[in-house]
């Protein structure tokens, strides 16, 4: 294959014999690398070199002012906003930042294109003044200011355009307007002669700049396009057949060139795939084909439309790719460093009395940078334990210090929990800090030092431009103006650019041929872009003063695509078959022309990863010895209600959390949990009713309990609820609910004693305790439990449970006695009541035929149901006998060594 830049060498070098006094252009620099490694295997003595360079760095040569990066120039633009603009009027940095880039983007399209500013500015100002005026009764303050707003930004423009001029720096359009005027001063000063190598759409002042070199035969051109899409497809054609029939150059010279490479018989797949991730996979599989036939891949590229994918791209390489050339920058929002400052700045600007949530205290210490500084990691372990221990929410430096037992090496990095004053500067020093000394780190690899690196030279950057500004003065402005530069920074990779697999973007693919292509993301919405223009300048404007629109912007894509194919042997178009929120999920239209151009030689497949099937196994535990020695320590111990409930629900969680004795993970109880609301509700009532046990209640002693309830609720969240707030959103309905189910309690329990009936309390939080002997078990059983209350009511033993959910008299109503001990679901509660009768009425020795008990749940979420018995009435010494023997045949299964502990299916799943 003989590619574009061969064919201009050879031509070039066919007319010239000397070619040192040549300069070359090309539209970027990756091309002026594959370009100067052509001419040196072309030339056949030694010499020197032409000079060659890009777009860019020719028109920085031709306007004479150096360029400004876009951070700069922000600050830059600031400063002349901040003149421009009366004092009491102007905007914080923080709100500036978040429409002064699009401002700028649209100051750099004016320049590049010519456009006469103060014209397109006048015409925007007065269509926004028809549109308000049209508007009628309907205007509001914010139309009005709105249109105050473009009526500044002739006033903006020409301030700055004038201030940088002054200063001799200029952001890219200036730089291409002022080239243009610069250029008959050129043409009669220069001696160069210039060949612009594989250019398309060029902007207004390019063009301008273009003629006069050609007009004035000082440049020759070479474009590239082949003669099919000039008859089939005039959208690829669009800027290059302008060209060549308007301009004056092209009525007396020849143009080159249009080649027939198209034509050509090709390899094209296109591959659908669902989601991103499956199309970068499955490019790791064709590249593992190639592979057979190409040692080095330097005739392959891997060209991402959506250049998010880089990273995934990378790790998803084959092992036969040895070596990798990236041409595309890397976002640094992609990089996990960047997340770790933006959690310490939301550290400080959420902190409160020098306190800071823990939420976030927890992110910058489970970040791995952090963590990676550690030697011992299980420092930070112990101390997110801690913190989930004592259930702080809001941390100081001295309170995590204590937390952390005053490591030395968490002290090192103690200055990350200072409180920085809310001042920009402190943080950005504190930032810079951290970075040198995580590069002290042994154990970062390369690609990790680059990282820090690039993020030091952000905020050493950031640090020159506020002392010299000051315009960034709190750390909410700074971490607004951070993410910001993270969308729009990159890290560019080094490496050698002329061998191995090229990965690269679509801009970045100009001038260049490769026979194997592999393009990702070949969506409709991606490639090409849509009609998605983020401008202050709408639309029918831009048409009319001929700025492009994603027209021009449609066409400009579709040269690039089709350019790059054109010469290829191998083409693999991937793209992403799930819709997305958009609705998409559409092959890109220039798959659809492919098809039509290249019927007989597409094939189109739609793959998807493999899918494995897995047959899931209930999980089986046979019981060993230590199996049966913990369940007999167990049994010493005590079975409580909830333990024997936990193995009806599942007998595998069981033996994690009684066998092996495995315990969830605390967190933070940042809300208040439903258990922790019982147990205040548990301590209040206990609280109450404890001076007036074996009482007969009266009127005087509920109505005094009802008058403490604000306090004694408040006393019992103080004490359970640690280091919890209570003063402010969730945390405050809750105490209020704790309040109110109190109240409506006492007010349920004071109707009872009006109405005449007599209330005796006996017990509360009575421990209860039964051994028993089964049958087939040679040593005893233990039961335990903690009945809420036990009181009397009208001569009525009863053994209350209290509830803080909801709980309906269906939940301990029981028909079949065979499933107490089976169907968690539906029996759980009235298993709970009745073991506690069973435990009371034998550790007691009551004669319930002698002595009516009852057992149930008052349910605070249903308190109108009153006191919820099991099956509605006295519990009997048959009720008893049943349920002992289902118990007994439970804790025989339990202890059974030859019955398994088997895993159940939750009954709660659907």
């Amino acid at each position: 294959m003989q590619s574009f830049l061969d064919r201009v060498v050879i031509d070039i070098l066919s007319k010239t014999e000397d070619s040192t006094d040549l300069t070359f252009v090309l539209p970027s620099k990756r091309a002026g690398i594959f370009l100067k490694n052509i001419l040196k295997s072309k030339l056949k003595k030694a010499t020197i070199l032409p000079k060659i360079i890009s777009i860019e760095e020719f028109i920085e040569e031709l306007s004479g002012i150096n360029a400004i990066d876009s951070t700069t120039l922000l600050f830059e633009f600031y400063s002349v906003y901040i003149a421009s603009t009366e004092e009491a009027k102007v905007e914080s940095f923080e709100n500036f930042t978040k429409w002064a880039p699009l401002l700028l983007q649209d100051f750099n399209e004016i320049d590049r294109h010519l456009v006469d500013a103060k014209h397109l500015f006048s015409y925007l100002t007065d269509i926004k003044r028809i549109e308000t005026l049209l508007k009628g009764e309907q205007k509001t303050d914010l139309i009005l200011n709105q249109v105050k707003f473009y009526e500044k930004f002739e006033s903006y423009y020409d301030r700055l355009y004038s201030y940088l001029i002054e200063s001799k720096i200029a952001y890219q359009g200036l730089q291409y307007r002022e080239a243009a005027e610069n250029i008959e001063w050129y043409i009669n000063n220069s001696s160069d002669k210039l060949v612009l190598v594989g250019f398309n759409a060029l902007n207004k002042a390019e063009e301008k700049i273009f003629k006069g070199l050609l007009d004035s035969d000082i440049a020759t051109i070479y474009w590239d396009i082949d003669a099919f899409f000039i008859k089939n497809n005039p959208q690829v054609a669009t800027f290059i057949n302008r060209y060549k029939s308007d301009w004056n150059y092209f009525e007396k010279n020849d143009f080159h060139w249009t080649c027939n490479e198209f034509s050509n018989k090709k390899n094209i797949k296109i591959i659908g795939t669902p989601k991103d991730i499956s199309q970068i996979k499955y490019a790791g599989e064709i590249l593992r084909e190639i592979s057979n036939t190409s040692n080095n891949f330097s005739d392959t590229a891997l060209v991402l439309a959506e250049e998010s994918m880089l990273g995934a791209s990378l790790n998803s390489l084959p092992n036969e790719v040895k070596s990798v050339n990236i041409t595309m920058g890397y976002e640094l929002k992609n990089i996990p460093l960047g997340n770790l400052f933006d959690y310490l700045f939301k550290l400080q600007i959420h902190h409160k009395n020098g306190a800071f949530y823990y939420k976030e205290v927890i992110s910058v210490l489970n970040h791995p940078q952090v963590k990676s500084l550690f030697k011992t990691p299980e420092i930070i372990d112990r101390l997110l334990y801690n913190i989930a221990a004592n259930n702080f929410t809001y941390l100081s430096k001295s309170s995590l210090l204590k937390l952390a037992d005053n490591n030395s090496e968490y002290k090192e990095l103690s200055f990350l929990f200072e409180n920085w004053k809310n001042d920009a500067n402190v943080a950005v020093d504190y930032c810079i800090r951290f970075i040198e000394l995580a590069r002290e780190n042994e154990s970062l690899n390369s690609l990790e030092k680059e990282y820090l690196f690039r993020f030091y030279t952000i905020f050493q950057q950031l640090l020159n431009l506020n002392e010299k500004f000051g315009h960034i003065t709190d750390i909410k402005t700074l971490n607004v103006f951070y993410n910001q530069m993270l969308k729009s920074e990159k890290l560019s990779f080094q490496g050698e650019p002329l061998s191995g697999l090229q990965v690269m973007g679509v801009l970045e693919t100009r001038v260049l041929d490769f026979k194997n292509i592999i393009i990702t993301s070949v969506n409709e919405g991606v490639l090409p872009g849509g009609k998605s223009d983020n401008s202050f300048i709408p639309f029918d404007i831009k048409q009319e003063v001929g700025l492009p629109t994603y027209k021009e912007k449609d066409a400009i894509f579709a040269y690039h695509f089709f350019r790059l194919i054109q010469r290829a042997e191998n083409i693999y178009a991937i793209y992403n078959t799930e819709a997305d929120s958009y609705g998409s999920g559409e092959q890109s239209r220039f798959l659809t022309q492919l098809e039509i151009f290249k019927k007989d030689e597409v094939e189109k497949l739609v793959v998807a990863p493999d899918v494995v099937k897995t047959n899931f196994e209930f999980k089986e535990i046979k019981k060993d010895e230590f199996v049966n020695d913990e369940l007999k320590t167990l049994a010493n111990k005590g079975f409580s209600a909830s333990t024997l409930t936990n193995y009806i629900l599942n007998p595998l969680e069981f033996y994690n959390q009684k066998i092996l004795r495995i315990r969830e993970i605390e967190e933070v109880e940042e809300t208040i949990a439903a258990n922790t609301l019982g147990t205040i509700i548990h301590k209040t009532l206990e609280a109450f009713y404890e001076p007036y046990i074996n009482e007969i209640l009266k009127e005087e002693h509920l109505l005094q309990m009802k008058s403490k309830v604000a306090s004694e609720v408040q006393k019992w969240f103080n004490q359970v609820y640690n280091n919890g707030n209570i003063s402010t959103g969730k945390n405050l309905l809750v105490y209020n609910v704790a309040k109110q189910f109190v109240n409506n309690f006492l007010k349920q329990e004071l109707k009872l004693v009006k109405q005449g009936d007599n209330l005796k309390v006996l017990a509360l939080e009575k421990k209860l305790e039964l051994e028993i002997e089964i049958d087939g078990i040679n040593f005893p059983i233990k039961l335990v439990g903690e009945a809420d209350r036990i009181d009397e009511l009208n001569g009525t033993l009863r053994i209350v449970d209290y509830k803080t959910g909801k709980v309906l008299q269906n939940d301990l109503n029981i028909n079949d006695w065979s499933q107490i001990t089976k169907d968690y679901k539906k029996h759980s509660k009235s298993f709970q009541v009745l073991f506690y009768a069973l435990l009371y009425s034998k550790s007691e020795n009551l004669d319930i035929d002698k002595q009516p008990l009852e057992s149930g749940i008052i349910s605070f979420k249903n308190l109108k149901a009153g006191f919820l018995k099991v099956n509605k009435s006295l519990v009997t010494q048959k009720d008893i006998e049943l349920f002992e023997n289902e118990l007994k045949r439970l804790l025989l299964e339990i202890f059974d060594v030859n019955i398994s502990i088997l895993e159940k299916e939750s009954p709660f799943t659907n």
